[in-house]
Protein backbone atom coordinates (compact mmCIF):
# COMPACT_ATOMS: atom_id res chain seq x y z
CA UNK A 1 0.00 0.00 0.00
CA UNK A 2 2.56 2.41 0.82
CA UNK A 3 4.97 1.54 -2.42
CA UNK A 4 1.73 2.34 -4.05
CA UNK A 5 1.11 5.45 -2.86
CA UNK A 6 5.05 6.68 -3.06
CA UNK A 7 4.35 5.48 -6.85
CA UNK A 8 1.50 7.90 -6.94
CA UNK A 9 3.05 10.99 -5.86
CA UNK A 10 5.96 10.45 -8.29
CA UNK A 11 3.81 10.42 -10.93
CA UNK A 12 1.81 13.08 -9.68
CA UNK A 13 5.05 15.31 -9.10
CA UNK A 14 6.48 14.06 -13.13
CA UNK A 15 3.15 15.21 -14.43
CA UNK A 16 3.12 18.72 -12.75
CA UNK A 17 6.30 19.07 -13.86
CA UNK A 18 5.97 17.81 -17.18
CA UNK A 19 2.74 20.71 -16.80
CA UNK A 20 5.03 23.45 -16.00
CA UNK A 21 7.69 22.73 -18.87
CA UNK A 22 4.91 22.62 -21.67
CA UNK A 23 5.71 24.69 -24.31
CA UNK A 24 3.21 28.01 -24.01
CA UNK A 25 0.31 26.73 -26.67
CA UNK A 26 -0.40 23.81 -24.46
CA UNK A 27 -0.12 25.74 -21.39
CA UNK A 28 -2.51 28.21 -22.52
CA UNK A 29 -5.14 25.51 -23.31
CA UNK A 30 -4.62 23.70 -20.42
CA UNK A 31 -5.48 27.51 -18.69
CA UNK A 32 -8.24 27.97 -21.08
CA UNK A 33 -9.96 24.66 -19.90
CA UNK A 34 -9.18 25.02 -16.07
CA UNK A 35 -11.17 28.50 -16.43
CA UNK A 36 -13.98 26.88 -18.68
CA UNK A 37 -14.45 24.17 -15.85
CA UNK A 38 -14.27 27.00 -13.17
CA UNK A 39 -17.12 29.02 -15.05
CA UNK A 40 -19.47 25.65 -16.03
CA UNK A 41 -19.06 25.12 -12.05
CA UNK A 42 -19.94 28.33 -10.67
CA UNK A 43 -21.77 30.55 -13.82
CA UNK A 44 -24.97 30.43 -11.27
CA UNK A 45 -23.35 32.89 -8.59
CA UNK A 46 -21.92 35.08 -11.96
CA UNK A 47 -24.85 34.97 -13.17
CA UNK A 48 -26.78 35.76 -10.31
CA UNK A 49 -24.66 39.16 -9.60
CA UNK A 50 -25.01 40.17 -13.18
CA UNK A 51 -29.08 39.76 -12.94
CA UNK A 52 -28.92 42.25 -9.31
CA UNK A 53 -26.60 44.62 -11.32
CA UNK A 54 -28.30 45.07 -14.16
CA UNK A 55 -31.97 45.31 -12.52
CA UNK A 56 -30.73 47.88 -9.83
CA UNK A 57 -28.71 50.26 -12.77
CA UNK A 58 -31.55 49.60 -15.23
CA UNK A 59 -34.57 49.46 -12.92
CA UNK A 60 -36.15 52.54 -14.88
CA UNK A 61 -36.41 51.40 -18.53
CA UNK A 62 -37.49 47.79 -16.74
CA UNK A 63 -39.86 49.36 -14.60
CA UNK A 64 -43.06 48.00 -16.79
CA UNK A 65 -41.73 44.26 -16.76
CA UNK A 66 -41.25 44.69 -12.95
CA UNK A 67 -44.86 46.38 -12.40
CA UNK A 68 -46.40 43.33 -14.89
CA UNK A 69 -47.60 41.11 -11.83
CA UNK A 70 -48.48 38.53 -14.82
CA UNK A 71 -44.95 38.21 -15.51
CA UNK A 72 -43.69 36.99 -12.38
CA UNK A 73 -46.65 34.69 -11.78
CA UNK A 74 -45.97 32.86 -15.35
CA UNK A 75 -42.37 32.73 -14.40
CA UNK A 76 -43.09 31.52 -10.78
CA UNK A 77 -45.48 28.66 -11.94
CA UNK A 78 -43.41 27.19 -15.04
CA UNK A 79 -40.24 27.05 -13.10
CA UNK A 80 -42.48 25.18 -10.09
CA UNK A 81 -43.90 22.58 -12.87
CA UNK A 82 -40.19 22.26 -14.19
CA UNK A 83 -38.85 21.54 -10.86
CA UNK A 84 -41.36 19.20 -10.02
CA UNK A 85 -41.66 17.37 -13.23
CA UNK A 86 -38.43 14.95 -12.98
CA UNK A 87 -39.08 13.80 -9.25
CA UNK A 88 -40.31 10.37 -9.56
CA UNK A 89 -43.13 9.30 -7.70
CA UNK A 90 -41.67 5.76 -6.71
CA UNK A 91 -39.01 7.70 -4.48
CA UNK A 92 -41.56 9.90 -2.58
CA UNK A 93 -43.62 6.53 -1.98
CA UNK A 94 -40.27 5.06 -0.53
CA UNK A 95 -39.90 8.22 1.50
CA UNK A 96 -43.18 8.26 3.00
CA UNK A 97 -43.14 4.74 4.50
CA UNK A 98 -40.36 6.15 6.28
CA UNK A 99 -41.39 9.61 7.54
CA UNK A 100 -39.50 10.72 10.61
CA UNK A 101 -36.59 12.26 8.31
CA UNK A 102 -38.76 14.04 5.80
CA UNK A 103 -41.26 15.59 8.65
CA UNK A 104 -38.21 16.61 11.12
CA UNK A 105 -36.41 18.50 8.50
CA UNK A 106 -39.79 20.03 7.57
CA UNK A 107 -40.61 21.12 11.09
CA UNK A 108 -36.67 22.62 11.20
CA UNK A 109 -37.38 24.27 7.79
CA UNK A 110 -40.56 25.95 8.49
CA UNK A 111 -40.37 25.95 12.48
CA UNK A 112 -37.14 26.56 13.65
CA UNK A 113 -35.78 28.70 10.63
CA UNK A 114 -38.80 31.54 10.84
CA UNK A 115 -38.10 31.88 14.78
CA UNK A 116 -34.58 32.25 14.80
CA UNK A 117 -35.17 34.57 12.13
CA UNK A 118 -37.38 36.61 13.77
CA UNK A 119 -35.27 36.20 16.60
CA UNK A 120 -32.84 38.17 14.78
CA UNK A 121 -34.56 40.53 12.96
CA UNK A 122 -34.69 43.25 15.22
CA UNK A 123 -30.79 44.15 14.57
CA UNK A 124 -31.71 45.25 10.70
CA UNK A 125 -33.93 47.83 9.79
CA UNK A 126 -37.81 47.01 8.80
CA UNK A 127 -37.55 46.47 5.28
CA UNK A 128 -34.26 43.91 5.37
CA UNK A 129 -35.72 42.27 8.80
CA UNK A 130 -38.73 41.93 6.75
CA UNK A 131 -37.00 40.69 3.91
CA UNK A 132 -35.07 38.02 6.38
CA UNK A 133 -38.00 36.92 7.70
CA UNK A 134 -39.22 36.17 4.35
CA UNK A 135 -36.32 34.32 3.09
CA UNK A 136 -37.04 31.74 6.33
CA UNK A 137 -40.76 31.37 5.79
CA UNK A 138 -40.54 29.78 2.13
CA UNK A 139 -40.11 26.18 1.63
CA UNK A 140 -36.91 23.91 0.77
CA UNK A 141 -35.73 24.41 -2.68
CA UNK A 142 -35.71 20.96 -4.54
CA UNK A 143 -32.50 21.94 -6.77
CA UNK A 144 -29.46 22.13 -4.41
CA UNK A 145 -30.78 20.24 -1.95
CA UNK A 146 -31.22 17.30 -3.54
CA UNK A 147 -27.59 18.08 -5.66
CA UNK A 148 -25.74 18.19 -2.38
CA UNK A 149 -27.48 15.48 -0.08
CA UNK A 150 -26.06 13.45 -3.21
CA UNK A 151 -22.68 14.81 -3.46
CA UNK A 152 -22.31 14.34 0.11
CA UNK A 153 -23.19 10.78 0.14
CA UNK A 154 -26.70 11.30 1.69
CA UNK A 155 -30.39 9.86 0.49
CA UNK A 156 -31.63 12.69 -1.83
CA UNK A 157 -34.63 10.99 -1.74
CA UNK A 158 -35.33 12.64 1.77
CA UNK A 159 -34.62 16.14 0.44
CA UNK A 160 -36.91 15.27 -2.46
CA UNK A 161 -39.58 14.61 -0.28
CA UNK A 162 -39.01 17.46 2.39
CA UNK A 163 -39.02 19.60 -0.83
CA UNK A 164 -42.80 18.18 -1.55
CA UNK A 165 -43.57 18.51 1.87
CA UNK A 166 -43.09 21.94 2.47
CA UNK A 167 -43.74 23.15 -0.76
CA UNK A 168 -47.45 21.84 -0.84
CA UNK A 169 -47.67 22.88 3.10
CA UNK A 170 -46.57 26.38 2.75
CA UNK A 171 -49.84 27.32 1.09
CA UNK A 172 -51.14 27.40 4.38
CA UNK A 173 -47.85 28.31 6.64
CA UNK A 174 -45.72 30.20 5.11
CA UNK A 175 -48.76 32.92 4.83
CA UNK A 176 -49.75 32.15 8.59
CA UNK A 177 -46.07 32.99 9.64
CA UNK A 178 -46.09 36.09 7.47
CA UNK A 179 -48.76 38.00 8.89
CA UNK A 180 -47.74 36.44 12.31
CA UNK A 181 -44.43 37.72 11.99
CA UNK A 182 -44.07 40.72 9.74
CA UNK A 183 -47.87 41.61 9.34
CA UNK A 184 -47.89 44.37 11.58
CA UNK A 185 -45.08 46.06 9.40
CA UNK A 186 -46.40 44.77 6.01
CA UNK A 187 -50.36 44.76 4.95
CA UNK A 188 -50.66 41.21 4.23
CA UNK A 189 -53.72 39.27 3.10
CA UNK A 190 -54.02 35.85 4.30
CA UNK A 191 -56.15 34.42 1.99
CA UNK A 192 -54.90 36.54 -0.67
CA UNK A 193 -51.77 35.31 -0.31
CA UNK A 194 -52.47 31.54 0.59
CA UNK A 195 -54.28 31.92 -3.03
CA UNK A 196 -51.51 32.70 -4.79
CA UNK A 197 -49.54 29.86 -3.26
CA UNK A 198 -51.80 27.38 -4.15
CA UNK A 199 -52.08 28.09 -7.42
CA UNK A 200 -48.34 29.17 -8.26
CA UNK A 201 -46.51 26.29 -5.95
CA UNK A 202 -49.65 23.40 -4.59
CA UNK A 203 -50.90 23.71 -8.66
CA UNK A 204 -47.87 23.00 -10.78
CA UNK A 205 -46.30 20.72 -8.86
CA UNK A 206 -49.81 18.74 -9.05
CA UNK A 207 -49.89 18.72 -12.40
CA UNK A 208 -46.54 18.17 -13.06
CA UNK A 209 -47.31 15.09 -11.33
CA UNK A 210 -49.81 13.81 -12.47
CA UNK A 211 -48.42 14.28 -16.14
CA UNK A 212 -45.57 11.76 -14.67
CA UNK A 213 -48.72 8.72 -14.98
CA UNK A 214 -47.94 8.69 -18.25
CA UNK A 215 -44.82 6.45 -19.08
CA UNK A 216 -43.93 8.56 -22.11
CA UNK A 217 -43.73 11.64 -20.71
CA UNK A 218 -41.51 10.37 -17.90
CA UNK A 219 -39.22 9.09 -19.82
CA UNK A 220 -39.24 12.50 -22.23
CA UNK A 221 -38.75 14.56 -18.56
CA UNK A 222 -36.04 12.51 -17.64
CA UNK A 223 -34.24 12.49 -20.32
CA UNK A 224 -33.58 16.17 -20.19
CA UNK A 225 -32.96 16.55 -16.25
CA UNK A 226 -30.36 19.15 -17.37
CA UNK A 227 -31.94 21.06 -19.65
CA UNK A 228 -34.88 21.58 -17.43
CA UNK A 229 -32.63 22.23 -14.04
CA UNK A 230 -30.54 25.00 -16.44
CA UNK A 231 -34.36 26.64 -17.44
CA UNK A 232 -34.90 26.67 -13.85
CA UNK A 233 -31.82 28.69 -13.77
CA UNK A 234 -32.67 30.96 -15.86
CA UNK A 235 -35.88 31.68 -14.60
CA UNK A 236 -34.64 32.45 -10.97
CA UNK A 237 -31.95 34.70 -12.69
CA UNK A 238 -35.17 36.58 -14.43
CA UNK A 239 -36.88 37.11 -10.52
CA UNK A 240 -33.93 38.45 -9.10
CA UNK A 241 -33.69 41.29 -12.04
CA UNK A 242 -37.29 42.08 -11.51
CA UNK A 243 -37.03 41.89 -7.47
CA UNK A 244 -33.85 44.01 -8.00
CA UNK A 245 -35.97 46.68 -10.36
CA UNK A 246 -38.43 47.28 -8.12
CA UNK A 247 -35.79 47.57 -5.28
CA UNK A 248 -34.00 50.15 -7.44
CA UNK A 249 -37.04 51.90 -7.82
CA UNK A 250 -37.70 52.35 -3.91
CA UNK A 251 -34.31 52.96 -3.72
CA UNK A 252 -34.91 56.25 -6.61
CA UNK A 253 -37.69 57.43 -4.86
CA UNK A 254 -36.47 57.28 -0.97
CA UNK A 255 -39.14 55.23 0.04
CA UNK A 256 -36.70 52.72 0.89
CA UNK A 257 -34.80 53.29 4.20
CA UNK A 258 -31.22 53.56 2.79
CA UNK A 259 -28.48 50.42 2.62
CA UNK A 260 -25.98 51.35 4.21
CA UNK A 261 -22.69 48.37 3.96
CA UNK A 262 -23.13 48.02 7.16
CA UNK A 263 -26.47 46.59 7.08
CA UNK A 264 -25.64 44.39 3.83
CA UNK A 265 -22.81 42.96 6.19
CA UNK A 266 -25.22 42.47 8.69
CA UNK A 267 -27.45 40.69 6.32
CA UNK A 268 -24.86 38.27 5.55
CA UNK A 269 -23.58 38.02 8.97
CA UNK A 270 -27.32 37.27 9.88
CA UNK A 271 -28.76 35.15 6.95
CA UNK A 272 -25.15 32.85 7.55
CA UNK A 273 -26.09 32.47 11.36
CA UNK A 274 -29.29 31.34 10.86
CA UNK A 275 -28.28 29.02 7.76
CA UNK A 276 -25.60 27.38 9.56
CA UNK A 277 -27.46 26.88 13.15
CA UNK A 278 -30.78 25.36 11.84
CA UNK A 279 -28.26 22.77 9.57
CA UNK A 280 -26.16 21.89 13.47
CA UNK A 281 -29.32 21.57 15.15
CA UNK A 282 -30.74 19.64 12.45
CA UNK A 283 -27.70 17.45 11.96
CA UNK A 284 -27.84 16.93 15.78
CA UNK A 285 -31.38 16.37 16.55
CA UNK A 286 -31.67 14.17 13.63
CA UNK A 287 -28.30 11.89 15.41
CA UNK A 288 -30.19 12.51 18.74
CA UNK A 289 -33.77 10.41 17.46
CA UNK A 290 -31.83 7.59 15.44
CA UNK A 291 -31.47 8.70 12.15
CA UNK A 292 -28.99 7.23 9.90
CA UNK A 293 -26.02 8.85 8.41
CA UNK A 294 -27.16 9.21 4.86
CA UNK A 295 -30.85 10.46 5.81
CA UNK A 296 -29.47 12.82 8.69
CA UNK A 297 -27.43 14.19 5.66
CA UNK A 298 -31.04 15.22 4.07
CA UNK A 299 -31.97 16.50 7.24
CA UNK A 300 -29.57 18.90 7.93
CA UNK A 301 -29.05 20.48 4.11
CA UNK A 302 -33.10 20.39 3.23
CA UNK A 303 -34.23 21.53 6.76
CA UNK A 304 -32.05 24.75 6.08
CA UNK A 305 -32.22 25.93 2.55
CA UNK A 306 -34.96 27.78 0.96
CA UNK A 307 -36.34 28.20 -2.60
CA UNK A 308 -34.80 31.38 -4.03
CA UNK A 309 -37.97 31.48 -6.35
CA UNK A 310 -40.69 31.63 -4.08
CA UNK A 311 -38.64 33.80 -1.64
CA UNK A 312 -38.32 36.95 -4.04
CA UNK A 313 -41.68 36.60 -5.04
CA UNK A 314 -43.27 36.75 -1.68
CA UNK A 315 -40.51 39.85 -0.82
CA UNK A 316 -41.57 41.16 -3.66
CA UNK A 317 -45.54 41.04 -3.33
CA UNK A 318 -45.07 41.95 0.37
CA UNK A 319 -43.05 45.35 -0.30
CA UNK A 320 -39.73 44.17 1.87
CA UNK A 321 -36.22 44.01 0.60
CA UNK A 322 -35.26 40.76 -1.45
CA UNK A 323 -31.51 41.27 -0.50
CA UNK A 324 -31.81 38.95 2.54
CA UNK A 325 -33.42 36.41 0.19
CA UNK A 326 -30.44 36.63 -2.55
CA UNK A 327 -27.96 36.45 0.34
CA UNK A 328 -29.30 33.69 1.97
CA UNK A 329 -29.36 31.93 -1.30
CA UNK A 330 -26.19 32.41 -2.35
CA UNK A 331 -24.73 31.61 1.37
CA UNK A 332 -26.29 28.20 0.90
CA UNK A 333 -25.22 27.12 -1.80
CA UNK A 334 -21.33 28.21 -1.19
CA UNK A 335 -21.45 26.98 2.39
CA UNK A 336 -23.20 23.84 1.75
CA UNK A 337 -21.18 22.73 -1.31
CA UNK A 338 -18.02 23.07 1.04
CA UNK A 339 -19.74 20.93 3.90
CA UNK A 340 -21.11 18.40 1.12
CA UNK A 341 -17.31 17.88 -0.24
CA UNK A 342 -16.80 17.45 3.58
CA UNK A 343 -18.89 15.23 4.63
CA UNK A 344 -18.37 13.66 1.31
CA UNK A 345 -14.66 12.84 2.30
CA UNK A 346 -15.53 11.41 5.71
CA UNK A 347 -17.74 9.28 4.42
CA UNK A 348 -15.44 8.16 1.69
CA UNK A 349 -13.22 7.62 4.98
CA UNK A 350 -15.37 5.49 6.46
CA UNK A 351 -16.08 2.91 3.91
CA UNK A 352 -12.33 2.54 3.21
CA UNK A 353 -11.91 1.62 6.76
CA UNK A 354 -14.56 -0.39 6.67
Amino acid sequence: MLQIRILHDENKAKATRVSNHAPLPIRFANFGAATMRTFQKNWFLLALIISLVIGLVAHEPLSPLSAADWIQSTIVFIVMWMMAAPIPSELIRQSAARPWPAILASLMNLGFLPALAYFLSPLLNSELAGGLIVAASVPSTQASAAVWTRKAGGDDTVAIFVTLITNLSCALITPALLVWLIGRSVQLDLVSLAKTLLLLVVLPITIAQSMRFSSRFAGAVNQRKSLLSTLCQVGILSMVMLGAVQMGNRLASNTAAPTSLLAVVSVILLATLAHVTTLVVAWYLAQATGVARPQRIAVALSGSQKTLMIGLKLAIDCGVSILPMVIYHVGQLVIDALIADWWKRESDKQVRLS
